[in-house]
């Protein structure tokens, strides 16, 4: 690549950096690991092993915190990570059926302290879809009760959530 060439695309690349806002949030949201049987059942080893996963995903991406709901599958996916970097584990209790309610609670929660940084969110197949919708992804994805190991990275910019998605663990 010639100089010329080089000059122009770091150019480029500090235009796109300085117009990109400091306050931009950024939602790293996975569904609970493998979990047992039963009403609120623990992880399963291999749950477990994908719980551990996540604390690269979040050591790289520098998350701040981490939150989740009440239920024991959801707190032991969120507690190794937390622990691993020391940053706050946050309880934000989930009513099942009211999923549009706990999704603006939860990034009302985030917005007030964590603006402008990366928080990790582990939910369940009915929350992540609708904190996808209040964050502006058009047609957020539908999650099946068989999948685990999902990553959907939401960029808050506005009334319009730009979403990635990739995997994380075994």
């Amino acid at each position: 690549m010639s100089l010329r060439a080089r000059l122009v695309l770091l150019s480029a690349i500090l235009i796109v950096a300085a117009g990109c806002s400091a306050s931009t949030t950024t939602l790293l949201l996975v569904r609970h690991a493998e979990k047992g049987p039963g009403k609120d059942p623990d992880l399963t080893p291999e749950g477990r092993q994908r719980a551990e996963a996540l604390i690269d995903v979040a050591r790289r991406r520098g998350v701040a915190a981490v939150y989740h709901t009440q239920y024991k599958r959801s707190v032991q996916t969120a507690e190794p990570a937390a622990a691993a970097l020391g940053i706050p584990r946050i309880l934000v209790e989930y009513i099942p059926g009211q999923e549009p309610a706990h999704a603006e609670d939860v990034v009302r929660k985030i917005l007030a302290t964590y603006a402008g940084k990366v928080v990790l969110v582990v939910g369940h197949t009915t929350t992540l879809p609708a904190l996808m919708a209040r964050l502006g992804v058009v047609n957020p994805p539908e999650i099946p009760e068989t999948e685990y190991g999902g990553l959907y990275g939401v960029v808050e910019e506005g009334s319009k959530g730009t979403l990635q998605l990739g995997k994380f663990g075994p």
